[in-house]
């Protein structure tokens, strides 16, 4: 209960925090500031998991907090455009999201076999890459590295 207790306070402090610059975002942007955004915002920064767009329409099709899949989809847009949110495409092509306020940056392996995804961080990697980046004199926005192959569960069977 204590750890329950914990998380929601956590995700409350995070959308507190984040709410207001993705209203300065939306305003920049021309785009509305609606209480439906706000509700899309607050869902993805309480889910901690790779979901699709079509997992948190679901969740958010019915209720109190009801928001239309379309303003699911196009909220979904502008929080990676803000960099609120970053898209990780699986094999199939399938888009799947998770927040990234607040959190540190790490990479993905995903298994071909169950679908699992794995995160993990690597100094080495992050350096590489900021080094390639001042090198070429590029500025980097961010990135994604994903590799895919088999967990090792999927590697017994």
């Amino acid at each position: 209960m204590q750890e329950k207790r914990a998380m929601e306070k956590e995700i409350k402090e995070s959308v507190d925090q984040a709410w207001p610059l993705f209203v300065e975002f939306l305003k920049k942007k021309q785009a509305r500031v609606t209480q439906a955004r706000k509700i899309v915002l607050t869902e993805v920064f309480s889910r901690h998991d790779h979901f699709c767009a079509d997992d948190l329409a679901s969740a958010l099709s019915s209720g109190s907090n009801h928001v239309s899949r379309g303003t699911v989809y196009r909220t979904l847009a502008l929080m990676e455009e803000a960099g609120f949110v970053r898209v990780i495409r699986d094999t199939d092509v399938h888009a799947h999201y998770e927040h990234t306020f607040n959190h540190p940056n790490h990479e993905h392996m995903i298994c071909d076999a169950c679908g699992e995804f794995i995160e993990f961080s690597d100094d080495a990697i992050a350096g590489r890459v900021a080094k390639a980046c001042q090198k070429l004199n590029f500025e980097e926005r961010t990135h994604r590295i994903v590799v895919f192959g088999l967990c090792e569960q999927c590697q017994k069977k």
